[in-house]
């Protein structure tokens, strides 16, 4: 088993360091993983930090492929190794040496030892940024997990305490929560009151918050089985729409012939308010095969000829795309055709990618 993985990891390294991932459009190795191989964003990138690393720290990854060390151990000190590098190739054979028979947490507390002595006067200065991952869970919740920096720690702590305070002052004792359960609603709050604030940023010309696309009938309780839905496609309770769309913009979207204009032709070369909301809403996504990046991250492409070429700006001539993608298509020599609900993708050599991976993504030891 090691030794198939140490191959994939091997393989991984010239896939990255030769772009390989290129030829199917991917902006990155970590995005091909997370579609040709089902990776969760958090996972692909560290094991494409790991292949990185195996060029930069063959002591390392020799010890981890006679036994000496796990793949646990020679990632806690690939990390070491991106943040001294020069330090860490003159140390790495002691390192090497004293991590072996370590546990993985005594082998952190060894490296977290070994960074503190090369972080003074002749060591790196900046701090490593902070990173932060948030994901969604199988049954639509979401996973926060981070490693912050001793400001943005201290920042956070002191913005959660103020609104902690302000839940505790607000709330019954016998209704309160646990510690834990007081700090997720002051996250919601901060992020909340954001949100609401007048200076935050606009999207295609809508404020940023919690969308949700519910049918009228629905939302009025005439048919409780109707849709009702983030607009990821997430499933929402009909009761708790309601509950938000008392404290909410209420926006019509109507595709029958006599409500709200969204197709304006020629009288406009970028998309309208309205427009954005109908494409966030029909797209929910960049639609470049494979790619799952929000509508915040995307462009509305003008998808059977552009602006200059005489293409109107209806929705059955748009598509979203997100910046990598979008710039594939207009720079890259990379041809899109077909219709905004069957596009189809042809690379420069000619040949047309799937739309969806392949029935047998690349194969991953367990």
């Amino acid at each position: 088993m090691t030794a198939s993985r140490l191959r994939y990891l091997a393989k991984l390294a010239v896939l990255d360091r030769e772009r390989g991932f290129e030829y199917d459009g991917y902006a990155s190795a970590a995005a091909f993983l997370m579609c040709r191989c089902g990776m969760s964003a958090r996972r692909a990138r560290r094991e494409v930090f790991l292949a990185r690393s195996m060029g930069r720290m063959r002591l390392v990854w020799a010890a981890v492929a006679s036994g000496r060390l796990s793949f646990d151990q020679a990632a806690t000190l690939a990390f070491a190794q991106h943040r001294f590098p020069d330090q860490f190739a003159a140390d790495e054979e002691m390192l090497v040496d004293a991590a072996g028979g370590l546990s993985v947490g005594d082998t952190r507390r060894l490296v977290e030892h070994w960074c503190h002595l090369h972080a003074g006067p002749d060591g790196p200065q900046e701090q490593e940024p902070s990173r932060l991952y948030l994901s969604e869970t199988m049954d639509g919740r979401g996973r926060l997990d981070g490693d912050l920096d001793r400001e943005t720690f201290r920042v956070l702590s002191a913005a959660l305490d103020g609104l902690t305070g302000e839940i505790v002052a607000a709330t019954p004792k016998q209704e309160l929560g646990s510690a834990s359960v007081r700090r997720g609603e002051a996250l919601k709050e901060l992020a909340r009151r954001h949100l609401d604030r007048g200076a935050a940023a606009t999207d295609h010309g809508n404020r940023p918050h919690l969308i949700v696309v519910i049918d009228w009938a629905t939302l009025t309780g005439d048919r409780p089985e109707g849709r009702s839905e983030h607009l990821d496609g997430t499933f929402l309770g009909p009761e708790d729409a309601r509950r938000l769309a008392c404290d909410a913009q209420v926006c019509r979207l109507i595709t029958g012939p006599h409500s709200e204009i969204l197709d304006l032709g020629r009288t406009r070369r970028t998309v309208s308010a309205t427009q954005w909301r109908a494409l966030r809403h029909r797209d929910r996504h960049c639609r470049f095969p494979g790619c799952r990046r929000p509508t915040t991250w995307c462009d509305a492409h003008h998808l059977i000829s552009w602006w200059e070429h005489q293409g109107p700006t209806d929705l059955d001539n748009l598509i979203l795309l997100c910046r990598h993608h979008h710039t594939l298509i207009h720079r890259r020599g990379w041809k899109l055709t077909g219709t905004a609900t069957h596009p189809t993708f042809t690379r420069p050599d000619g040949t047309t990618l799937p739309n969806a991976p392949p029935q047998q993504p690349l194969p991953l030891p367990a």
